[in-house]
């Protein structure tokens, strides 16, 4: 998101950040209303706030309401585009030589020749969205890059269409980004989520596809800055206590764990008394639950020994 020229605070806001004497929840609190990232995955580098710190002034700004950050109203529908010609994109392409570069370039990466329709599609991110040609490179550089992941992670071979970039466009204008360097940490946040995610599902002994929901919470943890190993941990609580992987119930315990500004093993070993862990998963094996009842069943015996 470009940078914001000035932000304006509510007097209610003001009074609560006021009231709370905290200069971290302040300046994280400026920070989520310029920038929008509300996973927070640039947030600890930028403030120069170590992960304790960063978890304690999300927990006070939780606690005084306001970690609801609302994105910018959406400003352009496809809906609302006007109705383009075969002859306005001749006519645009005649007077812009970006544009016919862009054409080209589309065309090329998608390995095949625009029809009419598609070339509508791209005047309308290119002269309704605004969007510089260099930007909606980025935009396709980002759906191929993630449809390749996907394809790898799931052992697929789908291709991306126009569409999917017109899609993402759209949401970037909404979005503000608008700017080479405003769509290159875009990238960059979101597809360095990708790669722990894949980690994530094998600690989860997960071989399918995530729904939405599935992916959705793995995401939320990654952006709390959980690791696959601080995961597993919790996964392996989890499973002690409902025999089964419950969804809900783990992201409960990682939710406690980041308002404490746990994050780490390490962390959460020291910090939080009740956290065992087995010994960590080795060549991609994870444990299953008769493993994890067996080590139970073996704590059980020593703590009772000790007892003895």
């Amino acid at each position: 998101m470009e940078p914001l020229e000035y932000i304006t605070l509510s007097p209610g806001e003001l009074g609560k950040l006021l009231s709370a004497g905290n200069g971290d929840a302040a300046l994280l609190y400026l920070y989520l209303r310029s920038t929008g990232d509300t996973a927070l995955t640039h947030a600890a580098e930028r403030l120069h706030l170590d992960r304790q710190a960063l978890g304690w002034a999300q927990t006070l700004l939780k606690q005084l309401g306001l970690l609801d950050i609302r994105h910018p109203e959406r400003r352009y529908d496809k809906s609302q585009a006007p109705n383009y010609t075969g002859e306005a994109v001749t006519a645009f392409a005649a007077k812009d030589p970006a544009f016919r570069l862009l054409q080209g370039e589309v065309s090329r990466r998608l390995g095949r020749v625009l029809t009419t329709e598609e070339l509508k599609t791209l005047l309308a991110i290119r002269d309704y969205l605004k969007l510089p040609p260099e930007v909606v490179s980025m935009a396709l550089t980002y759906c191929l890059q993630r449809n390749e992941y996907r394809n790898r992670s799931r052992g697929e071979n789908r291709t991306i269409t126009l569409r999917t970039v017109e899609q993402e466009c759209y949401a970037w204008a909404n979005r503000g980004i608008t700017t080479l360097e405003a769509a290159s940490d875009y990238i960059s946040r979101n597809l360095q989520q990708m790669a722990p995610e894949a980690r994530i599902k094998r600690v989860l002994g997960i071989d399918r596809a995530l729904v939405d929901s599935e992916r959705d919470y793995i995401r939320q943890w990654i952006g709390w800055g959980f690791g696959p190993e601080a995961v597993q941990i919790a996964y392996e609580k989890t499973v002690l206590s409902t025999n089964k992987l419950t969804w809900r119930y783990l992201h409960r315990i990682l939710e406690r764990w980041h308002e404490k500004g746990l994050h780490t093993p390490e962390e959460i070993r020291r910090g939080d008394g009740k956290a065992q862990s087995a010994p960590p998963a080795q060549d991609g094996f994870v444990m299953g639950q008769e493993e994890l009842e067996a080590i139970a069943r073996l704590k059980a015996r020593r703590d009772s020994a000790k007892e003895g």
